[in-house]
């Protein structure tokens, strides 16, 4: 299904883009972020955000009301390097207006706002909705329990270009409305937050959970398979002791172990191109060589 990425900005100019992204088919069990020693289920869907047939990704300030009157520079804090792009209730009731590629416009409108526990008492969590003609729905869509799934916001977008579906770029002007349980949430509640310097992991983060090992975007992985995961900066440190799988960078996998099975063994769409030339018996030890996460795998994923 082709899905389209919208994205607003701060100073008023907008810009949308479209990729092909398979479907994501977690339940809940992987929509509960375990971030203890960086364990996670991870997950093929970039943001899983759906809008008849559409999908919402790289969502950032264009225009908004709140009753008629403007929020406050101090909530609306894109431009912040020490604080989360959208953060506190008064946002609450407040209209967003989106463009698609297609150069239609959507309304989105926030429901509700709730402050994480700790160690996310920092963030903020929404329920969004968009406009149909209809009425209202939820923009992340229901969880088991029937309820509007929440979204979390980070600084910078989600783009496509001609070589890679899945390209973030940091910014200090346009944020992204991520669904929880998704891959660029999870990341976000693991800690890399970008307000906190760590806009490198957070995008390193991103082609780990999804298998993107040769940073085009392409997702290689089965949803729903455990890994455990720990960065260069201590803050997702390895208390497991698993396998090894790869080394990871911005780019994508930086290297593979090549003594152990790989997530993308279990994919459909197996072997990416780029594994032959960058498998190593030595990867996954060491951030020496510059990665930047580095992932494990359980012993049911061993080879020998």
């Amino acid at each position: 299904m082709n899905k389209t990425i919208l994205c607003i900005s701060l100073l008023g100019s907008a810009c949308a883009t479209s990729f092909d992204e398979p479907e994501d088919t977690v339940g809940q069990a992987s929509q509960e972020m375990q971030s203890t020693n960086g364990l996670s289920l991870n997950g093929i869907s970039l943001n899983g955000i759906s809008l008849n047939g559409l999908s919402l990704n790289g969502l950032s300030l264009n225009g908004i009301s709140l009753n008629g009157t403007s929020l406050s520079g101090t909530t609306i804090s894109a431009v912040s390097t020490t604080a989360p792009p959208l953060t506190g209730a008064a946002v609450v009731g407040s209209t967003w207006n989106a463009t698609a590629t297609n150069g239609a416009t959507v309304k989105l409108r926030i429901d509700s706002a709730a402050q994480g526990t700790a160690p996310n008492a920092d963030l903020w969590f929404y329920k969004v909705s968009y406009q149909t003609s209809s009425g209202w729905s939820p923009m992340c869509g229901l969880d088991s329990a029937n309820q509007p799934i929440q979204a979390v916001t980070t600084a910078g977008v989600w783009t496509a270009t001609s070589s890679d579906a899945a390209k973030y770029g940091a910014s200090t002007s346009q944020f992204t409305f991520a669904c929880r349980g998704k891959t660029v949430a999870k990341c976000v509640e693991l800690g890399y937050k970008t307000y906190r310097g760590y806009s490198t992991q957070l995008a390193t983060c991103v082609r780990l959970l999804r298998g993107d090992y040769c940073g085009t975007g392409q997702a290689y992985t089965v949803d729903g398979t455990l890994l455990n995961l720990y960065d260069n900066v201590g803050v997702q440190a390895d208390g497991l002791g698993w396998f090894p799988e790869a080394e990871w960078t911005p780019s994508g996998a930086r290297c593979v172990n090549s003594h152990n099975n790989a997530r993308f063994e279990l994919a459909v769409s197996k072997d990416p191109k780029c594994v032959a030339s960058i498998e190593s018996d030595a990867c996954g030890y060491s951030f020496v060589n510059g990665a930047v996460l580095i992932d494990e795998l359980p012993l049911a994923m061993q080879t020998h």
